[in-house]
């Protein structure tokens, strides 16, 4: 693998940012298709990028996303797009497209709330705990999987049932790019389907169609736990639930709605 980065900038406005995939971001199921993760935290940093040069203000955080692909995200040269929907005094809107040769790919929404100290209300973070040094990697290999350091506490990628695993990418998002809470948040929640599988992954797929994360706070530090399970419907579709913490402990939750097929 030539580079850990996700995306190469080709050009970039105030409202516009046009990228070249790398094969860091390639997924499991199909050849020249990318995993979840890096276009959601792309479009998570699109956002962020936006807010800021419309509004001049540095004291928004990204809390949420909603995603939805609307068609797959193709490894190749992207386009991405953003508008302010709301800004408001306490909160702000911005919606995100994501498109490859002239098709839309993803369409998201990023909620921002201002900054402010409400520490008072809040229970103080526990001491930071220590991460495992000689936990087991994931047991898969494609583009995404390689560009993350895992390490799992419990479960494992290939073997169905729940699972944990502490997750952080090993290189950027996009060059000089500083990753945010959310933007972590987002590269690595797309994998909770996959590491919680309930199925066979060489006779089912189990495709995520959307990611929705809500984050309490900011994570802090490079490392996201992702605790995942999934839930199976008997009218082909699944839910996939994680839990995503710090070292600090719980920050938010992603949700995944899955379409179950044979392969």
């Amino acid at each position: 693998m030539t580079s850990v980065d996700y995306y190469v900038v080709r050009d970039q406005d105030a409202s516009s940012l046009a990228v070249t995939a790398q094969e860091t971001t390639q997924g499991p199921w199909v050849t020249g298709m990318q995993h979840g993760g890096p276009p959601n935290a792309l479009a998570v940093a699109a956002a962020e990028r936006c807010v800021t040069e419309a509004t001049g203000r540095t004291d928004l955080i990204a809390v949420r996303l909603a995603s939805d692909f609307v068609g797959p995200v193709p490894v190749a040269d992207l386009d991405v797009r953003t508008s302010v929907r709301r800004a408001a005094r306490t909160a702000a809107l911005v919606d995100v497209t994501v498109s490859a040769h002239g098709r839309e790919c993803l369409a998201a929404r990023v909620w921002f709330v201002r900054d402010a100290d409400t520490s008072a209300l809040a229970a103080p973070l526990p001491p930071a705990v220590e991460l495992p040094t000689d936990a087991p990697g994931v047991d898969a290999s494609f583009g995404y999987s390689e560009s993350i350091e895992w390490r799992f506490v419990s479960g494992a990628m290939r073997r169905p049932g729940p699972a944990a695993a502490w997750a952080r990418p090993r290189g950027e998002l996009l060059r000089g790019h500083a990753w945010s809470g959310l933007s972590r948040a987002a590269v690595v929640a797309d994998s909770g389907n996959g590491l919680s599988a309930e199925l066979d992954w060489d006779e089912w797929g189990f495709l995520n169609v959307d990611l929705d994360i809500h984050l309490a706070r900011p994570l802090e530090g490079e490392w996201v736990l992702l605790d995942a399970r999934t839930t199976l419907g008997a009218h082909g579709s699944a839910l996939a639930t994680s839990t995503l913490s710090d070292v600090h402990g719980v920050v938010g939750t992603g949700n995944q709605t899955l379409v179950l097929a044979h392969r």
